[in-house]
């Protein structure tokens, strides 16, 4: 199920929308992150045409991160958002690519995805749970599987008011978890999976703020036992 967009914090941010164009477009600095999970996607990308689902993509700039390291990938961008979707496919026809590289939905419920590696970089914490969109990610076939998230020693949910939105919808709220390192671990596991955390290159074990929410980011890589 999409979310309401009247109550999607996602669709009242117009800063965010025209920031995500530009660094779809390549106007803007490649970001750390997308460059990291790009990097950390690239050694199971050893052939073209694989499929890199990009989950909760905004602008879909996570794309050229990949073109700018030579992986010649089928890119599927995923988001929940109607003005992000709008948004990510205005920015591939000014390229010249197919608008349906982007697709409306939410990865929760998505039933017909298939994709072959995944990157959900700074999304699952806005998820209510971790255990369903990471579950679709398996469903889908997904044999590597780079996360950016809040890992902590414990699951702590936040459901809290965004306060940085377009005048007259800052009193909407969102969730903005951290997720036990262990209980993640463990849930993919049971998927399946081989798992090991990396270091974030951009904040070191720093916490960062994120619309005044406290994030300290590091890496989830998850890779399909045969």
């Amino acid at each position: 199920m999409i979310p309401d967009p009247a109550l999607n914090i996602w669709e009242h941010s117009a800063q965010l929308r025209r920031l995500c164009r530009r660094r779809a477009l390549g106007l803007e600095p490649e970001m750390d992150c997308a460059a990291q999970g790009a990097e950390l996607l690239a050694p199971h990308l050893d052939r073209p045409g694989l499929r890199v689902l990009d989950a909760g993509c905004g602008g879909g700039h996570f794309r050229l991160s990949l073109l700018r390291r030579g992986l010649a990938v089928d890119y599927l961008g995923l988001d929940s958002s109607p003005a992000m979707v709008r948004t990510a496919r205005a920015a591939l026809r000014r390229q010249g690519l197919a608008p349906a590289m982007i697709v409306l939905g939410d990865l929760r419920d998505f039933r017909d995805l298939t994709c072959d590696a995944a990157a959900v970089i700074n999304v699952l914490s806005f998820n209510p749970d971790f255990r369903q969109p990471l579950d679709r990610l398996a469903c889908a076939g997904t044999k590597v599987l780079v996360v950016r998230d809040f890992f902590a020693a414990r699951t702590k949910i936040r459901y809290e008011i965004d306060g940085y939105l377009d005048p007259g919808f800052n009193h909407l709220k969102g969730y903005w978890n951290q997720w036990s390192r262990t209980e993640v671990a463990d849930f993919l596991e049971q998927l399946g999976y081989e798992v090991s955390f990396v270091a974030d290159r951009r904040t070191r074990g720093r916490i960062e703020l994120v619309v005044d929410k406290p994030y300290r980011w590091s890496w989830l890589v998850a890779v399909k036992r045969l």
